[in-house]
């Protein structure tokens, strides 16, 4: 199940973005979906969101022949235009870190083509179906109808390309897993590396093609596939590397090899994930007593000269804490959803430090406030484009202070 898991769940997206009718904005295939806003408390469909950039997603099929992506020029604003192969690994990212902002040009071809691309860089994906993520920084609402307009300038062009027959999902229980999953491995062979996992799991039906277990192992699944879930969800809740409160992420996120727990849990709580040397996910799950953060009492982060070590931005959004464990933004009078380098009005103390105070009540002077529910939350610090001294681990986060009640 965990080494199937994020196949399923790129599946489960190529189909919600492209075919699902309830979806209202669902897309075309090799085409962009541009999300126009940044998301809210009233978001509730991806878990994690971040409030600093814009989000445009293709799910590309390269069994056609490669797509070509232009890009704008963003006048030395952040873009990162990340692609991930069937099985959930950042492949190539072309945007400010790598490529740099000016316009340019890209063809993205499926494992084996070979062919003449002219002036345009070539990008070989490992697997036909890939996720391309566009994320595009802005400065707070003024500055959205730039930022939308720029959002234009990203265009794909590819060769005509229309699905076999319209895909139904089948239902989420252990026969439609099998069956999306087996397809999935037909259609888009694993890495090579993947080979001793696939070996052992085969007399467990996930196989290419389709090809159900016997009756034994079917009814098997059948009785623990709703476990496996509950298991995965009750493992990810558990932090891992856990330094005065904060959770670092192992430096596999984003390109895991066979790391497949990981990748598992990051599928089902935090598909689209960059790697470390693009953005630093750190998230704050206790005070640096090790208590889990609540509402009921008042905290503050205490952020040294200098702020957070990244060369893009940084932001600490909080969100609600979900039995299932996925988390969302919550809603607040100010409407604010992060604080970061970026976050208007900022006040500094004297030597250049910040102090940044999470609480549900508001605090006399609001300008550093993040807004907090009455219940459990957690925190995510995002760095992006984080210097070394993020990357190595010589830099630390302090720990969130809880302040005395008053």
């Amino acid at each position: 199940y965990r080494y199937a898991l994020p196949l399923y769940e790129v599946m489960r997206l190529r189909y919600t973005t492209l075919y699902d009718p309830h979806n209202p904005h669902r897309g075309h295939i090799n085409q962009f979906s541009h999300r126009r806003g940044l998301s809210t408390a009233q978001d509730r469909q991806v878990t994690m969101p971040n409030n600093d950039t814009l989000y445009s997603l293709a799910v590309l099929d390269l069994s056609g022949g490669p797509v070509r992506l232009d890009v704008p020029d963003t006048g030395g604003r952040y873009y990162s235009a990340a692609l991930m192969d069937a099985y959930t690994n950042n492949f190539s990212i072309i945007g400010s870190r790598t490529t740099g902002t000016r316009a340019a040009s890209f063809a993205i071809a499926g494992p084996g083509w070979q062919g003449d691309t002219g002036s345009m860089q070539l990008i070989h994906a490992p697997t036909n179906t890939v996720l391309l993520l566009v994320r595009l920084l802005v400065d707070g609402p003024d500055d959205l109808p730039a930022a939308n307009a720029l959002q234009d300038g990203f265009r794909l062009s590819a060769p005509s390309w229309k699905e076999a027959a319209t895909p139904a999902w089948p239902p989420d229980n252990a026969d439609g897993f099998l069956a999306v999953v087996d397809a999935a491995l037909a259609r888009d062979p694993p890495p090579g590396a993947d080979a001793p996992m696939l070996e052992r799991i085969a007399r467990y039906g996930i196989v290419p093609g389709a090809v159900p277990p016997g009756a034994p192992r079917l009814a098997a699944w059948h009785r623990w596939f709703p476990l496996a879930r509950r298991t995965l969800v009750h493992a990810v809740q558990r932090p891992r590397h856990l330094v005065d409160g904060w959770s670092y992420l192992p430096g596999d996120l984003g390109n895991y090899g066979t790391d497949y727990d990981v990748r598992a849990a990051v599928a089902l709580f935090g598909l689209m994930a960059l790697p470390p040397e693009e953005a630093m996910y750190t998230n704050g799950v206790a005070d640096n007593h090790g208590h889990a953060l609540s509402g009921r009492h008042r905290y503050r982060l205490h952020l040294p000269p200098g702020g957070v070590p990244a060369d893009a931005f940084w932001s600490l959004s909080l969100y609600t804490q979900e039995d299932d464990g996925r988390a969302f933004f919550v809603d607040n009078p100010l409407h604010r959803y992060a604080v970061g380098n970026r976050t208007q009005g900022l006040k500094t103390n004297a030597d250049g430090s910040l102090d940044i105070l999470i609480q549900h009540d508001a605090p006399p002077d609001q300008a550093n406030w993040l807004p907090a529910p009455e219940g459990a939350f957690r925190v995510t610090m995002r760095a992006y484009q984080p210097r070394r001294e993020l990357l190595d681990g010589s830099y630390r986060y302090p720990g969130i202070e809880r302040l005395q009640d008053p």
